[in-house]
């Protein structure tokens, strides 16, 4: 093992649980945080942020490749403009992209573009099921901070529909918190023309559609997704309507680094515009009330999670305050952990740290919100 040293907390890398299928073993959440920063711990796999761009560039051996999480811990300062800007040495799309690949042309949308910024591709209720996030803002429709812009010689990411993931990334970022690791989405070359790396993808893909949120409240609740591979903030929107369900994008493992979703699920009477850095004082995005984890392990399993979110709890926010959610089984053969339930009511989670389920090919579960 080495340990890193980062300016923000991050999340370790752990292996998604349960992976030999023991059922017992489905104790520990998805995500291991690391609430402050400092010397966290990584694994041996890929090269160390240290190196160079130009290294991470060739495809990692069967042995390498990850398979865990390492999403950003819960952290109280966004990211600003100039630290969240992806990375742009030498990471023009692989040969075979060609610029403008089946990309739209604004589909006549009249979302901000400021001076020196790519104009965003698509409007509302495109075929694409691309969504804009905050339009009006200086990202203009992208999924970047709100005063983020998507500029030229820059990797700029995209949000999906509910239940999508986007299917487009820099093929040549490999490791998950070095260079690279924000390059999601489509390439402006110095021109601004956008291109597709994988031409033959769609731009949102279907995810797993196995785990829905069952909101069964009298109110609305968002559930905010982490832009990944980009800056991390919890920019995706998923609200589920009161006595609604609603699909939460679980990604296959052959998605970007084999790495899963993270969600930040706010406080009930929430809609899309909670999705963005709360504050100690606001309980809002990633210091939402709780985190959902998702995703599918190399066992072709897939694991879900629920916790109490560190930053709400340690902000002064009561647990007993808000709802409670549970993880039932809708179909299949669902492995729960010890005790046969993964909940978190009252401010107490099955397990202390939170719980995670399994669900093999056949199975199907509701985050349920009650």
């Amino acid at each position: 093992m080495k340990t890193l040293s980062l300016v923000t907390a991050l999340a370790a890398a752990v292996s998604l649980c349960g992976a030999q299928g023991d059922s017992g073993a489905l104790g520990e959440p998805l995500f291991i945080y690391v609430k402050s920063p400092g010397a966290v711990a990584t694994s041996e796999l890929g090269a160390s942020p240290s190196s160079s761009y130009a290294q991470a560039t060739a495809a990692p051996t069967t042995a390498a490749q990850p398979t865990s999480s390492a999403p950003m811990a819960p952290a109280s300062q966004p990211p600003s403009s100039a630290a969240a800007s992806t990375s742009t040495a030498q990471a023009s799309p692989t040969s075979g992209a060609s610029a403008g690949s089946s990309i739209p042309n604004g589909q006549g949308n009249s979302f901000t573009v400021p001076q020196g910024a790519v104009r965003f591709p698509w409007n509302y209720g495109n075929g694409d099921k691309v969504v804009p996030i905050t339009p009006t803002q200086q990202n203009g429709g992208w999924a970047m901070s709100p005063d983020q812009m998507c500029k030229p010689n820059s990797w700029c990411p995209y949000a999906c529909e509910s239940g999508y993931y986007a299917a487009q990334w820099d093929p040549s970022a490999l490791l998950y918190n070095g260079a690279g690791s924000m390059n999601g989405g489509l390439y402006a070359d110095a021109s601004g023309v956008l291109s597709k790396p994988f031409p033959d993808r769609a731009f949102c893909e279907r995810g797993l559609f196995n785990a829905f949120v069952k909101n069964t409240l009298g109110k609305s609740v968002s559930a905010c997704q982490t832009v990944y591979p980009g800056n991390e903030s919890m920019l995706i929107p998923t609200v589920v309507q009161a006595g609604g369900t609603a699909p939460l994008n679980v990604v296959p493992s052959s998605y970007w680094l084999g790495t899963s979703s993270q969600f930040y699920v706010n406080l009930a009477g929430s809609t899309d515009s909670q999705c963005i850095w709360g504050t100690a004082s606001e309980p809002v995005g990633n210091w939402g009330a709780f985190i959902f984890g998702a995703g599918q392990g190399k066992d072709g399993n897939t694991y879900i999670s629920v916790q109490y979110n560190p930053l709400y709890l340690s902000s002064g926010f009561k647990a007993t305050d808000t709802y409670n959610v549970r993880i039932e089984c809708v179909s299949g053969n669902c492995n729960f952990p010890t005790g046969g339930e993964c909940k978190c009511e009252q401010g107490v989670c099955s397990l202390a740290n939170g719980c995670t389920v399994g669900l093999p090919s056949n199975a199907q579960a509701n985050f349920v919100l009650y």
